[in-house]
């Protein structure tokens, strides 16, 4: 009879447990967005980064920490001059990205991270990993815009791509403004489903656009 009533106990407790946990990752996400929003060195994002991946390696089940530690480390490689160490960066957010994506396949907000850590890394050395790393990246968007057509970010990292490949390989501030368009047009109608959910973007994508239909 006791061990009854502590098993009906327990079992009217779960749900709040889980809810109480739910919460606390919540809370957990919540600061560390905030604090990469208002992150302005290096030193600041890696904070943030090493935040987001123990928040990752706790909550085991959740993609959203590492998919925001592998956006984090593009920005922490962007603010780095040693190639080499931007190299280092990107690739460790393509592994965090990696991890995101097991968690949650076929994931629109994962496959535009990766694209656009595919595009940092042609930066490193764009003679060399252009034609191979360009069209992987590309891929990676179409892939998130096929999953997902309202998702701006994949219109912005796409026409971004566009407005900084050469005319001669197809393009190009002029080829590049469709995409961009689209971009600013979904970013408008765009409501994030949560308050952890990604939401970057929009100013950047309307900056770009505005910079493509600037008369020379």
């Amino acid at each position: 009879m006791k061990n009854s009533k502590i098993l009906f106990i327990l079992l009217f407790l779960l749900p709040f447990l889980g809810l109480s946990q739910n919460e606390k990752f919540v809370k957990a996400m919540e600061k560390n967005i905030q604090n990469s929003d208002s992150a302005k060195t290096a030193a600041d994002n890696l904070q943030v980064v090493n935040a987001f991946e123990r928040i990752g390696n706790a909550e085991k089940k959740e993609w959203l920490p590492f998919y925001y530690a592998g956006f984090v480390y593009a920005m922490i490689g962007s603010q780095e001059s040693d190639k080499d160490k931007q190299d280092d960066y990107y690739d460790k957010g393509l592994m965090d990205i990696a991890k995101a994506d097991s968690l949650s396949p076929k994931n629109a907000e994962i496959y535009v991270v990766h694209a656009m850590l595919l595009q940092m890394k042609i930066g490193v050395d764009p003679m060399s990993r252009g034609m191979k790393l360009g069209p992987e990246s590309g891929k990676w968007l179409n892939d998130a815009i096929t999953l997902d057509p309202e998702n701006p970010r994949a219109y912005f990292l796409r026409g971004q791509g566009t407005m900084f490949r050469p005319e001669m390989f197809g393009g190009g501030k002029d080829k590049a403004v469709p995409d961009l368009e689209k971009s600013v047009q979904k970013f408008a109608k765009f409501k994030p489903a949560s308050t952890i959910m990604p939401k970057w973007g929009e100013k950047s994508a309307k900056r770009a656009l505005e910079n493509c239909k600037k008369k020379e």
